[in-house]
């Protein structure tokens, strides 16, 4: 993914949220697992949820088939995401670059700092106490999940402060010509959350890695892959303009960490904005 040392160094010191190859491919050198890479293997991929389905990452949205990113959420999301740094700037500039990391994540997505303290404190107990090295590298995702779900249901029943990613997903994503289901808010949330924080804490590398498990026995680059097997694909944050990409890789791309135009990128801008920010997060 990247030799540099920094990487590395930055990886052992924060938790990462959402790129499990940044725990894998430079802590654990020895994990075995394949490892799948390039936009027609992760294309073919993203695409058949049915037969690679998520693992540790991001949950599927209302099982197989269901596209990632389709259009109502689309929608939804251009309506609670700010698309240019400008609008970043204008929606959350005054209250962020005034705030540290994890209250800065919360006045942007809407996820309470308490509940981002719980996830760093469970995610990194179950680092230390779990043997498994892909465990370890999902467990934060995995509990931040579980926590943004149900934060969503408890929120979707009481009254909210608009402003956030998640007030306003709740708040619009009745409005359309089909309801995004409090799952799929939740799904969302916890995307938005982690590529932010990711974006703001790690030296971003142009890869991320998303894990995911097959159901069934798999013939991939003439290669048999085993069902039940754990897989880590990689994802180039970069898309060349002469080799676009599939929806499903395009949303992926949009959501890691290292996406020059992506979610946690936009967060990122924002935040140095603010001089000493992020120094004061660390």
């Amino acid at each position: 993914m990247c030799s540099n040392g920094r990487l590395a160094v930055c990886c052992w010191r924060y938790l990462v949220l959402f790129d499990p190859a940044a725990n894998l491919l430079h802590s654990e050198p020895v994990v075995r697992l394949p490892i799948i890479a390039g936009d027609a293997a992760v294309g073919q991929l993203c695409c058949d949820p049915e037969t690679f389905a998520d693992a540790t990452t991001l949950a599927g949205l209302g099982g197989p088939g269901t596209p990632w990113l389709d259009d109502r959420l689309r929608a939804l999301l251009r309506l609670a995401w700010p698309g240019t740094p400008a609008e970043a700037r204008l929606w959350w500039g005054r209250s962020v670059t005034r705030a540290d990391l994890r209250t800065a994540v919360a006045e942007v997505t809407g996820v309470p700092a308490d509940l981002l303290r719980r996830v760093e404190a469970r995610g990194a107990a179950i680092r230390q106490s779990c043997a498994d090295p892909v465990v370890r590298a999902a467990a934060p995702m995995a509990v931040l999940r579980a926590e943004v779900a149900r934060l969503v249901h408890d929120r979707a029943a009481a009254p909210r402060r608009p402003g956030t990613a998640l007030d306003e997903l709740l708040f619009w994503r009745g409005t359309g010509r089909d309801l995004v289901t409090l799952d799929e808010i939740a799904w969302l949330v916890s995307a938005l959350t982690a590529a932010a924080w990711d974006a703001a804490r790690i030296a971003r590398s142009g890869v991320v890695g998303w894990l995911r498990v097959t159901t069934q026995a798999v013939v991939l680059g003439g290669v048999r892959i085993p069902g039940g097997t754990r897989c880590l694909l990689l994802v180039d944050a970069d898309e060349r303009d002469d080799r676009p990409a599939q929806p499903a890789l395009r949303a992926l791309r949009w959501l890691a960490p290292a996406a020059p135009d992506g979610a946690g990128a936009t967060f990122a801008r924002l935040l140095g904005d603010g001089p000493g920010v992020l120094q004061r997060a660390a």
